[in-house]
């Protein structure tokens, strides 16, 4: 299942749709391809919905195999929209690779699933193709849509990076990267280490925090630039050697280096 996110989180509004709906988009591999991803984060509070249960896919895909364009998005997103308004079910998110996207609906009967195929038989302009099955656990919402804590991370990531070119950052210099990991037991965070010191990250000094869940954390450190695809690939590593001993990474830090400074370390 995805990990629920902050309250503080900042919901991404999406205007085509036919009400305001709260959508996080993030960008993540399909099947060894890059991929962008949207889910619908309401959801979550009350899925799996047992009144709901039956998942359809709509999946839009250009005539000629061009990849997607701006407009070409633009008039997938109006399909969809008139196709939520016209039957009355919301999409749980969407997948798009290359020259497709493809939507996500739970709904309440075949038969709706008989009127979005309807609608997708009508588009001319693109090969709409829809199917359905029995989903009484929402397996492609958890599993596949809703972001797990390394999906989320590189949200974060965007985010953090953000603010730092925004503080004058040279993003492509390379310098020293904090990363604070938590666990429940100090011989979780001591086995961890080990771990973490065989996949390449560089140990620091022991952390304690009395009053949190996880009060036993480690500092692990590594050197890379704020190239996305390379903080991703850190953050993403040092998630998957805290998952064994149950522990999470809280967050990371580093000095700013000045865009006047091409490397630093």
């Amino acid at each position: 299942m995805g990990v629920p996110l902050p309250k503080a989180f900042k919901f991404l509004e999406v205007t085509n749709m036919p009400k305001k709906k709260t959508w996080l988009e993030y960008d993540w591999q399909l099947d060894g391809r890059d991929a962008h991803f949207g889910v619908e984060l309401s959801f979550y509070r009350t899925a799996p919905n047992e009144k709901r249960q039956f998942l359809c896919y709509f999946c839009c895909q250009t005539i000629d195999e061009h990849d997607l364009l701006p407009a070409d998005i633009k008039h997938i997103e109006g399909i969809i929209a008139k196709c939520s308004k016209r039957i009355g079910v919301l999409p749980a998110g969407f997948i798009q690779a290359d020259d497709m996207r493809q939507y996500y609906f739970y709904t309440s009967s075949k038969q709706e699933h008989d009127e979005l195929k309807a609608a997708a038989e009508k588009e001319k302009k693109y090969i709409c193709r829809v199917g359905g099955k029995i989903e009484e656990d929402w397996a492609t919402y958890f599993q596949l849509l809703y972001p797990d804590d390394m999906k989320y991370q590189t949200v974060k990531n965007r985010e953090q990076l953000e603010k730092m070119r925004k503080k004058g950052d040279n993003l492509e210099a390379s310098r020293r990267i904090n990363l604070h990991v938590a666990f429940r037991t100090e011989q979780q965070r001591l086995v961890f280490e080990e771990a973490a010191r065989r996949a390449g990250f560089a140990i620091g000094s022991a952390e304690y925090h009395s009053d949190f869940e996880l009060p036993h954390g480690a500092v692990l450190y590594r050197i890379s630039s704020l190239k996305t695809n390379e903080i991703d690939s850190v953050t993403i590593q040092a998630i998957k050697t805290a998952h064994r001993m149950n522990g999470r990474l809280l967050y990371w830090d580093c000095n700013i280096v000045p865009r006047n400074v091409t490397k630093r370390i």
